[in-house]
């Protein structure tokens, strides 16, 4: 059973450099089979279509683009351990600049191409959403916690909040390439920090 999980994970971690290198229209089973050094009936014993492959690959490269957002929760964490608002200010801004910056992410996967991969495939859309709500409740958990220090401005709901920065984060993948806008991340970070406190710039 580990030599399938090892064969299985092999696979997902060269499908993954695959689809860096030339995105799901360019990516053929073929390709994989002869750099992965499997045989094509051994990746469909693993997977049981094309989509799944690239959804899973694109699964992995999600989690290699967001390793620096799981550190940045981690240390917001550690920061209300802390009782450290300037470690937390410190953690949040972090956050917010490397999730603004996700959408540029190479061509190939750029946030809203791994989005799209990942969609295809009902079993790891599933997983990925089910992932997703378990950050989610992280996420509204700190803030709640920091609110309650005093460190947020406490008329504002935690849920909705990081729902609004996720949702900017993820469509600035679009918005600043249309029309020559140019969104600077420290400028969003600050917005955003402000935002939080209660005294953004009107």
């Amino acid at each position: 059973m580990q030599r399938v999980s090892l064969t299985k994970s092999h696979i997902v971690e060269v499908a993954a450099q695959l689809v860096r290198e030339v995105g799901a229209s360019g990516f053929h089973i073929t390709d994989l089979a002869n750099r992965a050094e499997v045989g094509v009936p051994t990746i469909y014993y693993h997977f049981t279509s094309r989509e799944q492959i690239i959804a899973e690959a694109q699964l992995a490269n999600y989690f290699e683009m967001t390793a620096g957002l799981r550190d940045h929760f981690t240390r917001a964490v550690a920061a209300i351990a802390d009782r450290d608002e300037v470690a937390f200010s410190e953690a949040m801004r972090a956050d917010i600049e490397q999730a603004w910056t996700l959408g540029g992410h190479g061509e190939q996967v750029g946030i809203m191409n791994l989005l799209i991969d990942v969609w295809a495939d009902a079993r790891t859309r599933q997983a990925f959403k089910d992932m997703l709500d378990a950050q989610y409740a992280r996420w509204v958990s700190v803030l709640s916690d920091a609110r309650e220090l005093g460190w947020l401005d406490d008329t504002y709901d935690s849920g909705l909040l990081v729902a609004i920065f996720w949702a900017a984060s993820i469509g600035q993948a679009v918005i600043p390439r249309r029309s020559g806008l140019d969104v600077d991340s420290a400028a969003v970070s600050d917005f955003c920090l402000g935002v939080l406190r209660g005294h953004a710039s009107r």
